[in-house]
């Protein structure tokens, strides 16, 4: 009986001392559509194999370079936009565009704000001081945000701009739909 409890009991801290030395222990990987973040752009391209990947500047999706990703159109739908780091062919980051991609279980774009504050009421937005053209959610505890493509009269919140940073107030626009979903690692 004492020596089951010793290897039970080994058996445990052995498990537990493993995953607190594995630098990945905890951490999960957001699957989209067939891609992830770390994999190449051949693999991307192997498993799109139908598909048309046509080179776009970052810029246009809210990143702050002057280099390109792809874009990945299948059957005249836009799905989604991958970027990597300058002289790497690994997957840094991915945009979603397409409704069809739900990731976190429902989220996915054309979800309207109010769904998402459901599912996550503790939000809150904030501005993209580069361009002021979007507003993000970033998802605690999760690895991307959710986008919503504004202008000046059509923002999801109201914003004290007497900040160093807009700092939101409440929400005005409920039934916004998110334009697109930022997956990064």
């Amino acid at each position: 009986m004492r020596i089951s409890r010793i290897l039970i009991f080994g058996f445990l801290l052995l498990a537990a001392c493993s995953n607190s030395l594995n630098p990945k222990s905890g951490l999960h990987r957001i699957q989209v559509d067939v891609i992830h973040i770390g994999m190449t752009i051949q693999e991307m391209k192997a498993l799109y194999a139908g598909a048309e990947f046509i080179e776009e500047p970052l810029f246009k999706y809210g990143i702050d370079s002057e280099n390109n990703g792809i874009k990945v159109t299948e059957n005249g739908e836009s799905l989604f936009f991958v970027w990597t780091m300058e002289d790497n062919d690994t997957i840094n980051g991915i945009e979603i565009i397409s409704q069809n991609i739900i990731i976190d279980y429902d989220v996915h774009v054309g979800m309207t704000l109010e769904d998402f504050l459901k599912k996550y009421p503790d939000s809150r937005p904030s501005m993209d001081e580069l361009s002021m053209d979007y507003e993000y959610i970033l998802v605690p505890g999760q690895d991307y945000s959710v986008q919503f493509l504004t202008t000046e009269s059509s923002r999801v919140a109201d914003y004290n701009y007497s900040a160093t940073e807009p700092e939101f107030i409440a929400f005005k626009r409920p039934t916004a739909e998110i334009d697109r979903i930022s997956v990064f690692k």
